[in-house]
């Protein structure tokens, strides 16, 4: 496996699974203390876990096939 791509899998999957860690205590902080902007942050970190995870797994694949793209 190529090692750039795999690192940056790696990294990525970590920011997926942090945005997961605080998507979950802004959940459990909202049912203490309701927020109306409660909505925009776990739309902003949704957004940013589902990026992250789709980058990782693009990253993934890229790290198994060599890293490298053809030219032609």
């Amino acid at each position: 496996m190529n090692t750039a791509p795999s690192r940056r899998s790696r990294i990525a999957f970590g920011v997926a699974v942090i945005c997961v860690l605080f998507l979950t205590e802004t959940v459990v902080a909202h049912q203490t203390a309701p927020s109306a902007a409660s909505p925009w942050v776990w739309g902003g970190l949704g957004v940013v876990g589902l990026g992250a995870l789709g980058c990782g797994l693009w990253w993934r694949v890229q790290a198994r096939r060599g890293g490298a793209r053809e030219v032609r």
